[in-house]
């Protein structure tokens, strides 16, 4: 059985998205990828968000203020996968980048702007949300 995972899309006052640069990982190292991660056996992907946005980010999350933007079907090389990428409806703190271990690099990009060097999927996935594109196939 393979992974699903539990994305965060996260707007600041100025509609920029956070992401985090990811470092000393199995994929995509020196990447920029939307905050998120693994859907834990017995989780449900809602409860995922909310433990990642604080294990990772230092954000507190009521699992009942995120919104579902996107839903994508992925292909990786052999593995294939869901994401749920979910937006706070509110959030009352800024966030902080909890494992450097993991992320060297933490910024707000222009949905215009995204960097070059970026998990392809996740720029796929916000590139249907600003569409307003709900579910999405990639990697097929």
């Amino acid at each position: 059985m393979y992974p699903n995972f539990a994305l965060l899309f996260l707007l600041n006052h100025h509609n920029e998205v956070l992401l985090l640069r990811r470092i000393n990982t199995p994929f995509c190292n020196n990447c920029y990828s939307l905050p998120g991660g693994r859907i834990e056996t017995g989780e449900t992907a809602t409860q995922a968000a909310v433990r990642e946005a604080k294990n990772s980010i230092n954000l507190t999350i009521a699992p009942t203020s995120l919104s579902c933007v996107h839903v994508m079907h992925r292909k990786c090389n052999d593995p294939e996968f869901f994401a749920c990428v979910f937006h706070p409806l509110t959030v009352n703190a800024k966030p902080t980048n909890l494992e450097p271990e993991r992320h060297d690099d933490m910024q707000w990009c222009a949905l215009n702007k995204l960097p070059d060097n970026m998990v392809t999927a996740h720029r796929h996935a916000i590139e249907q949300i600003d569409q307003q594109i709900f579910y999405s196939e990639h990697g097929w």
